[in-house]
């Protein structure tokens, strides 16, 4: 498979000059992402712990594709790095509503094979082979604007954080993701989500979502929710897949500033709101009823289109604490909201009186 950077199998994305260069390649809020990502991790970890629960986060990379044909519209892209138990759970979930393909990667090469009935039907074959076959030969390099990648910003997320925090790990876990992401799946289709983090709880699967944004302020608070991303969800929900869409809420209320006075700044850590939703069916069903926006470029996957969102009321989201709580803390209240008990909502007044005052 051939990469901006060379063909995969010769390309050394191991080395942090290089993984620097192929992570510039994508927004500085991606980056900046991956460090709320991994800071969210920490939490996720602490729920056994919390709750003396037997949870298996699945080892796996999920892509969902739009294909926009009439048959077999929707596919989904399983990479699984390591098999764990609830695998074959998660496949026959996800086929109830969409194709889906289990992926692997071993010496510079993904190849796909078909899943039915949670098990692999057929030979695997190279999946930009199979790519190009299911796009119909429709393949365009998938390119970020320069008006999304700040430079400043890329720099202090990954070396101020992501090269040193993940270490040896940072090609398989950091890099290699988003070429399977940018260079496998992005070129031949474009209406593409990811999902971030699968647990399987006893018999159920959950999706984790991590987002790092501040409500949108209009009689009322309010958290945007991608269109694409509600309606894969939705079909998700309908599958029995449930969504914990988690937000830490940026004390800072602007885009000009970034995610990494998370690491160094305590006074902000403690105006960090963590707030979720569990997007089931029928709340999916709520918000989708709901008027459609469309927001700037620069929250598009390449900074270059408008978005469509839908607006979630910061009043149907819960409280988890604030970041700077302990970690066993808030994995307890995530355990909470699995096991279908309630918390406390969120209050507007409580988000309004973290709000920091912006220097830029």
């Amino acid at each position: 498979m051939n990469t901006p950077w060379g063909p995969l199998s010769l390309l050394n994305y191991h080395d942090t000059e290089i993984a620097a260069e192929i992570l510039s390649s994508d927004k500085h809020t991606l980056l900046e992402g991956l460090v709320v990502e991994s800071l969210f991790d920490q939490i996720v970890e602490s729920i056994p712990e919390a709750t003396g629960n037997a949870i298996t986060q699945l080892d796996v990379d999920t892509v969902v594709v739009d294909t926009g044909r009439e048959k077999e519209r929707w596919l989904v892209f399983v990479w699984v790095r390591s098999k764990s138990k609830g695998l074959g759970r998660y496949f026959i979930a996800l086929e109830r509503c969409f194709v889906p393909y289990y992926v692997m990667y071993s010496e510079g090469r993904f190849d796909a094979v078909r899943v039915s009935k949670g098990r692999k039907v057929g030979k695997s074959r190279a999946l930009h082979e199979l790519m190009y076959e299911l796009s119909g030969g429709q393949m365009k390099p998938f390119e970020v604007a320069e008006a999304v990648r700040d430079k400043n910003r890329q720099k202090q997320a990954y070396w101020g954080y992501i090269s040193s925090h993940y270490g040896d790990y940072l090609g398989d876990r950091v890099v290699l993701p988003r070429i399977f992401i940018n260079c496998a799946i992005q070129p031949y289709f474009r209406n593409v989500w990811n999902l971030d983090r699968v647990l399987v709880v006893g018999e159920d699967v959950w999706v984790l979502e991590i987002k790092h944004k501040f409500p949108i302020d209009l009689y009322g608070l309010y958290f945007g929710i991608n269109e694409g991303e509600l309606s894969v969800l939705g079909m998700l929900a309908g599958a029995n897949i449930r969504c914990l869409h988690t937000v830490l809420v940026k004390p800072y209320w602007t885009t000009k500033i970034g995610s990494m006075y998370l690491l160094g700044d305590m006074k902000m850590r403690e105006r960090t709101a963590l707030v979720a939703i569990v997007l089931g069916e029928e709340i999916i069903a709520k918000i989708s009823k709901r008027p459609t926006y469309k927001s700037k470029n620069y929250t598009s996957a390449n900074g270059k289109s408008e978005v469509s969102y839908k607006c979630a009321q910061a009043v149907e989201f819960v409280s988890l604490g604030l970041f700077s709580d302990r970690a066993t803390d808030i994995a307890g209240k995530i355990a909470v909201l699995m096991k279908g008990n309630q918390l406390s909502p969120v209050n507007e007044a409580w988000l309004r009186r973290l709000r920091a005052v912006s220097k830029q």
